[in-house]
């Protein structure tokens, strides 16, 4: 069985893979004239636009889809392919081989390769990219603009990745700590920040003879982890936001007894810092926190609060005593793998690597210290629009294929080498662009095994 390619080598082309988003969508373009358009989003639309040669025509004009993956990955029609609503007995009747022949599938070299593109079609295409931009965003405009926003429009259209401008306020929506009716926005906004700030002196600002013995251990260990998150960006260790960090994380334990502060925890704050900055910072971060005003810095802080509230709900397993949702993914982790690459999974076995000894991390950060911030944020950009079960199903196929991508390199290697690959994987270098592959792998995956409840028991 052949492994996955390098994200910049993955070249793909879906057939007969994908939800079903059919509607048809009227949308305004950039100047104002409404364009009739049958507007695809979503994972499905996402894969129908590459099989279509990645093109939509809008205005007479052809445009890039909204997050083209260039290639080819050809799925036989005789591989019946579940949709994400379908029936248990449908997806039981699709076996791995499935699964197998679409993933083997992707080709080792490039379809359109750079150096034979002329200068006059390298500037064709930036021309069709800008358009297939303006296109998005006069989308998110009309959605976002609604009196109330159309969140499974939302969803459909932000799994291909949302733009900067409009991440923080789709972030929020997504996470439900924004209100979808617009008149209840702002007052809803307030609220909530008040309410996070008037608990800072309660639970914070004390003294140490007013803190319980566990109440100082909590502290002291969040003081400890805090040099530790995210060591190589100069942004997170500003005093202003090192210290917003210990509230959140500190505050939030205490209301939260049942799982309390845990290690990693405050790495997933720090994509949620960048995204709540950024309407005050052109760069967040290269942002110098100290020229912004106190108010300013408060309301972020609070933000930043409810946003990681609203995440953790979700996971909130993972962080309770022995972490039972960790357990679950990386037990979930294994199982696909054996199922998927026998080969690779037997080669663990032989080395006496257990997948709890490099995954765990995985799980429990998220992802967040082997990616790079500029790739987490395309990354949960889908996460945040799966229906249920980003974070944690879709994650785990997505770990799925961060093995797959570098089967033979690790085929080729021990057991010391192959952990110390693990926890250093060679992705520093990442962009938005090379996580796409490794997306939309994950989706095939997750579409041929999420409704097979017998592959995986």
């Amino acid at each position: 069985m052949s492994g996955f390619q390098s994200p910049s080598e993955n070249h793909i082309h879906l057939n007969n893979v994908g939800k079903s988003f059919s509607e048809k969508k009227s949308t305004v373009s950039s100047n104002g004239n409404k364009i009739e358009s049958n507007p695809e989003s979503g994972p499905a639309a996402f894969f129908r636009r590459l099989q279509r040669g990645v093109t939509d025509t809008v205005s007479g004009v052809a445009v890039a889809g909204a997050r083209p993956i260039p290639g080819v990955l050809k799925m036989n029609s005789n591989h019946a392919t579940p949709g994400a609503k379908q029936s248990n007995s449908q997806g039981d009747r699709i076996q791995s081989n499935s699964a197998l022949n679409a993933l083997d599938s992707f080709p080792t070299g490039h379809i359109n390769s750079s150096s034979s593109k002329s200068s006059a079609e390298m500037q064709r295409k930036s021309t069709l990219d800008k358009k297939a931009s303006s296109y998005r965003i006069a989308l998110f405009d009309k959605v976002l603009q609604s009196e109330t926003v159309d969140l499974k429009a939302l969803r459909r259209l932000s799994w291909n990745g949302v733009p900067s401008d409009y991440r923080t306020e789709v972030w929020q929506m997504l996470l439900g700590y924004l209100p979808l009716n617009k008149e209840r926005r702002e007052s809803a906004i307030i609220r909530k920040r008040k309410e996070f700030q008037d608990s800072i002196p309660v639970y914070y600002n004390v003294s140490e003879a007013d803190r319980t013995t566990q109440e100082g251990e909590l502290l002291r260990q969040i003081l400890v982890d805090m040099p530790r998150t995210c060591p190589n960006t100069p942004f997170f260790h500003q005093v202003p936001i090192q210290r917003a960090m210990e509230r959140i994380l500190y505050i939030w334990a205490i209301r939260h007894p049942a799982s309390g502060y845990v290690q990693g925890m405050s790495d997933l704050l720090t994509p949620l810092f960048v995204v709540c900055v950024q309407p005050f910072a052109a760069d967040p971060l290269r942002c110098d926190v100290a020229s912004l005003d106190a108010a300013v810095l408060a309301d972020i802080e609070a933000d930043v609060y409810w946003c990681f509230s609203k995440l953790l709900d979700n996971i909130q397993d993972h962080y309770t005593f022995s972490q039972p949702g960790l357990q679950r993914m990386v037990l979930r982790l294994e199982d696909l793998v054996h199922r998927l690459d026998s080969e690779l999974h037997k080669h663990f076995m032989t080395e006496g690597i257990q997948y709890m000894q490099f995954s765990f991390r995985w799980m429990n950060c998220l992802l967040l210290r082997e990616l790079p911030l500029r790739a987490i944020m395309r990354v949960w950009d889908t996460y945040l629009s799966e229906e249920e079960g980003g974070f944690e199903n879709f994650h785990v196929y997505v770990s799925v294929v961060f093995l797959k991508t570098y089967r033979d390199k690790l085929l080729s290697m021990q057991f010391q080498e192959i952990l110390m690959f693990l926890q250093d994987l060679p992705t520093v270098d990442w962009a938005e662009d090379a996580v796409e592959p490794i997306l939309s792998q994950a989706y095939i995956l997750s579409t041929l095994f999420e409704n097979s409840p017998s592959h995986l028991n």
